[in-house]
């Protein structure tokens, strides 16, 4: 996704894992909408960080649109407390 001087990206969906966020990138990218995948996973081999995926500041919206997603803050569900609703 190019840049363009003054332009801002936005964070629009978070996700728990890289392959979800590649996945949900897929259905922008049909529209035709330059996204940005972000993930700090050491090439994969880590599980515990976050992807996040920006697209353009005016996209946002239409892209918001796609993926059913609220303009709300993100939640992430931790692995660890999905085991404590299995168990409890």
């Amino acid at each position: 996704m190019s840049k363009e001087p003054g332009q801002e990206d936005v964070l629009i969906a978070e996700y728990v894992y890289r392959h979800e966020a590649e996945f949900s990138a897929g259905f922008l990218a049909d529209a035709g909408i330059p996204f940005r995948v972000q993930a700090d996973d050491a090439g994969g081999m880590n599980f515990t960080s976050a992807a996040r995926i920006w697209v353009r500041s005016e996209d946002a919206e239409k892209a918001r649109e796609i993926l059913e997603i609220t303009p709300d803050p993100p939640v992430i569900v931790q692995v660890d407390d999905l085991d404590e609703q299995r168990s409890g």
